[in-house]
């Protein structure tokens, strides 16, 4: 037994990065109590992240494939910025809503994020402060140092109930600096897939996919290297809503690629054991 247990050690040590992809149960199922309006708007079908390994470790390469439905009704290929913003009426309130920002949590915390579509600079939503950092799209950029995040209910207009737009929900960056720094500059590539029309059975498909890129030296120690570690392990997983009104929501975590392996040799190493005593 103490031979199997020391092969799965060397097994686990030596894995190789392989992507995740993290579903959103709701998907096609409409289950979110705060999904609001027509049943495909909005709903997000999973984010697959891939912290790319070879035979000598990270190459620093990291990739994120983000499948959803924005609810807006003009297809556009290009920056999601070039998208109508989706008119959500509410009782005689509409809010203009814009595709959020990805977000990654660790232990529990929101501690990374990435635009997917430039944003921010003076202004105000709805009234409220937006910031004055302006976030380049396809960026990673650590919630820390006057970054913050904003919120769903931050987005809402007055007099709008925040129940019904995913109270709390954070969905875009911040900043009180005129330039936030990011850890890592990225790229990302937008793909219109085809606009849903069945509005009674819910859309089989996501009508927008979103890749990001990000490639960077992957000092051992560094924040990068650490960021890539965790992608990989499983210890940093992906927070994203379709949009700022905070409408369906994908926050999940899985066990790290190892945590499987070591528990099957754990139990193999048990019923070995067992069969051998019989």
């Amino acid at each position: 037994m103490n031979r199997i247990l020391i092969l799965c050690a060397v097994l686990v040590s030596t894995m190789s990065a392989v992507p995740l992809t993290y579903n959103n149960n709701a998907w096609y199922s409409g289950l979110d109590p705060y999904l609001v309006g027509k049943r495909e708007n909005f709903m997000i079908q999973g984010v697959t992240v891939d912290a790319v390994k070879d035979a000598n470790g990270f190459t620093g390469q990291f990739q994120a494939v983000l499948k959803f439905n924005y609810g807006g009704e003009t297809p556009s290929i290009g920056n999601l910025s070039t998208i109508n913003p989706y008119s959500f009426n509410s009782n005689g309130v509409t809010s203009m809503l814009h595709a959020s920002d990805l977000f990654f949590k660790q232990s529990g915390v929101l501690r990374y994020g990435v635009p997917l579509v430039d944003h921010g600079g003076p202004g105000n939503i709805n009234g409220k402060s937006v910031g004055i950092g302006v976030f380049d799209d396809g960026d990673l950029y650590q919630i820390a140092n006057g970054i913050q995040t904003l919120t769903s209910t931050q987005f809402l207009t007055n007099g709008t109930n925040p129940s019904l737009f995913g109270n709390g929900r954070t969905v875009w960056l911040t900043s009180d600096s005129a330039n936030p720094v990011a850890m890592q500059t990225g790229t990302t590539q937008i793909t219109f897939n085809g606009l849903c029309t069945d509005n009674n059975n819910g859309c089989n498909q996501a009508e927008y996919t979103v890749t990001l890129n990000m490639n960077g030296a992957p000092i051992q120690g560094s924040a990068w290297y650490l960021f890539l570690a965790g992608i990989s392990n499983g210890t940093i997983t992906p927070y994203f809503t379709g949009s700022t009104c905070g409408n369906d929501l994908l926050d999940a975590a899985i066990p790290e690629p190892s945590t499987w392996l070591m528990l099957s040799c754990g139990l193999g190493a048990i019923l070995f054991r067992a069969r051998l005593r019989n």
